[in-house]
């Protein structure tokens, strides 16, 4: 399979050997996850950490590589890239948290160490990060790669016991099952998966180093502080209140700017208002895009939120910055007329909208008038003047003449 740095030079940086993407340059870290291929790994046992007893617990650790099958290693590719692509989130160093763990992951993409040396290392800091109350487990380290790049893959699993029936005969030709007791069982159907943590050669181009985290074990919240902090040294790279912002004005924008005839305008803006407020505290582009926008406009967006550097994989929701914003719909014409209306009387269809197929679109408002009043803001404008500065701050706003620009 071609990687993204064959046949191409801008941004690309060979380093110590390994060819990855300069991010400052104009690449970016891959975030799918459908060509991670994992090449060794080695398995240490992370006890609890206790803090009575008369010895403290120690880790177990391995001193060579597992034996992978194809069938082994295709299934870990599969379940961890799911995990990954479900809920991934971008990780950024932070080094004001002096963490240990981003110099060793350094070191070993660097090839200044072996993934022997480098799990080791990293088992003893994961046992010592982590609280008392954080449950034992394999911490699985593996070699890999991302898109054809070298990758630094670990991942806390569940420590499993179960049993296996097999089918025999035996030499008085009578047929039964013979019973075993499993005590270390990895990665089977049923297992779970506590954290995972992937750092590329590709996030060497940033400093500080960038790479990819999640945690199955938390509800609601992207990573748990010990595991994002203590242990990666780590700052998620997209603040949830900014980056909900972000996408809220990058998805206004582009609908504004790609669609002249009101009812995909409005269509597209109800989507993302009930998407935005949903109670669901995670909010993925992927999936926005396949639910709402029709096939003919779904690259396009897709494009848009890259060149505006939001996150394709699935981010976790903040509403704070952005829930002015979703309060009411602003509606602008060329002729200085604006509707500002609540959502819902949009949605039950008491403000509605027709297409006069000629640029310009007809809105109908049904109710009961209870007050009429002039209106003022700020200074007086010339005829034909557009509004600037709050006056042209519509908390969701439709610029009727858009069309004229396209």
């Amino acid at each position: 399979m071609e990687s993204e740095g064959e046949g191409r030079t801008d941004g690309l940086v060979i380093h110590d050997g390994e060819p990855f993407w300069n991010i400052a340059g104009g690449g970016r870290m891959r975030s799918d996850f459908v060509d991670l291929v994992i090449e060794q790994a080695i398995v240490h046992a992370i006890p609890r950490r206790m803090k009575s007893g008369p010895m403290p617990a120690k880790v177990q650790l391995s001193d060579a590589v597992c034996g992978l099958t194809h069938t082994v290693r295709a299934e870990l590719q599969l379940k961890l890239s799911d995990v990954l692509v479900n809920r991934g989130r971008e990780v950024v160093v932070d080094p004001e948290l002096k963490a240990v763990l981003p110099d060793q992951v350094r070191a070993y993409l660097e090839g200044r160490s072996d993934l022997v040396e480098t799990s080791k290392e990293i088992a003893q800091l994961l046992h010592t990060s982590q609280p008392g109350t954080s449950s034992d487990g394999l911490l699985l380290v593996a070699a890999a790669k991302l898109d054809g790049f070298k990758t630094l893959l670990m991942v806390k699993l569940e420590r499993e016991t179960g049993m296996q029936a097999t089918e025999i005969v035996t030499d008085e030709g009578l047929r039964t099952f013979d019973v075993q007791y499993f005590a270390n069982l990895l990665l089977t159907e049923a297992s779970r998966v506590y954290k995972i943590a992937l750092f590329s050669v590709a996030g060497l181009s940033e400093d500080p180093m960038e790479g990819w985290a999640a945690d199955k074990q938390m509800t609601g919240k992207a990573l748990a502080k010990f595991f994002r902090e203590k242990f990666l040294g780590c700052q998620l790279k997209n603040e949830p209140r900014e980056v909900t912002l972000r996408f809220h004005d990058a998805a206004v924008e582009w609908i504004n700017s790609r669609f002249s005839d009101a009812d995909t305008r409005i269509a597209y803006l109800m989507a993302l208002l009930v998407e935005l407020q949903s109670p669901t505290p995670v909010l993925d582009p992927d999936a926005f895009i396949k639910t709402h926008l029709q096939p003919p406009h779904r690259d396009d967006f897709a494009e848009f939120l890259r060149e505006n550097e939001l996150p394709e994989q699935t981010f976790d929701k903040d509403l704070e910055l952005v829930e002015p914003k979703l309060r009411k719909m602003r509606v602008e014409f060329d002729n200085g007329a604006f509707l500002v209306s609540p959502l819902e009387a949009v949605d039950h269809g008491t403000v509605q909208f027709a297409d006069l197929q000629d640029g310009r679109m007809r809105l109908t408002v049904t109710g009961v008038m209870t007050s009429t009043r002039s209106f003022g803001q700020g200074k007086a404008r010339r005829s034909g003047d557009r509004p600037t500065g709050e006056a042209a701050q519509a908390e969701s706003v439709f610029d009727d003449s858009a069309a004229d620009r396209h």
